[in-house]
């Protein structure tokens, strides 16, 4: 499991693993019961239904640039971001919103809740 015991740790991580195709690695950012609302109608829920969805995307499709977004603490433990990531198919740009809710358990950041949607006009 990665250790994350900084969000700016959590954030690195997902980049590194989405990019690297590690779906080991990706997963192990993610709660157990975690809920993903990503580019399809349905929400994914739970971390082997989010698998299956980051399983499915195209090889080439990467982040392209991904800064810190904006975090949230409404708590010790729990946190929310939201920001703006440039994935891109190959040379295709694909701009997004992004917001997780985050929960930290046993040191670690993990994400509990992830929506993300295509930005318009860009």
């Amino acid at each position: 499991m990665t250790r994350t015991p900084t969000i700016e740790a959590l954030h690195a991580s997902w980049v590194a693993a989405f990019n690297s195709h590690d779906l080991d690695a990706h997963m192990s950012l993610y709660a157990e019961e975690a809920t993903l609302f990503g580019s399809v109608d349905e929400l994914q829920i739970g971390r082997a239904a989010i698998r299956e969805y980051f399983g499915n995307r195209a090889a080439d499709v990467r982040v392209k640039d991904y800064p810190l977004p904006r975090i949230a603490m409404l708590g010790e433990d729990t946190a929310v971001t939201a920001g703006h990531v440039d994935f891109a198919e190959g040379d295709r740009p694909s701009p997004y919103r992004m917001t997780w809710v985050l929960t930290r358990r046993n040191g670690d950041w993990r994400i509990i809740q992830h929506h993300g949607s295509p930005r318009r006009g860009v």
